[in-house]
């Protein structure tokens, strides 16, 4: 059984960090407790509010797939798609 780690730099629309931040904090606990979840974390970058970083680490391949398919996961990223930019 391999350890997967996910690590990921999202940048968000000018004045709607705060936003993402919030959500991300709503979204964290529920992740938290997804069978295999070992870590979920943002950072946000101190010289450019808009940008954070993602770090997850899970059990295995099977513990990011049922992390993925959650309905938590995906209205978090429904909510927040419209924010997010394409490139970090």
């Amino acid at each position: 059984m391999a350890t997967v780690v996910i690590a990921a730099v999202i940048r968000v629309n000018e004045g709607k960090a705060e936003e993402f931040e919030k959500g991300f904090r709503q979204l964290q606990p529920k992740v938290l407790k997804d069978p295999g979840a070992i870590a979920y974390t943002l950072h946000r970058c101190a010289d450019d509010p808009c940008k954070f970083f993602f770090y997850e680490k899970y059990e295995d391949d099977a513990a990011v797939k049922y992390h993925t398919s959650t309905e938590h996961f995906k209205s978090f990223f429904q909510k927040m798609g419209p924010i997010i930019k394409r490139q970090a």
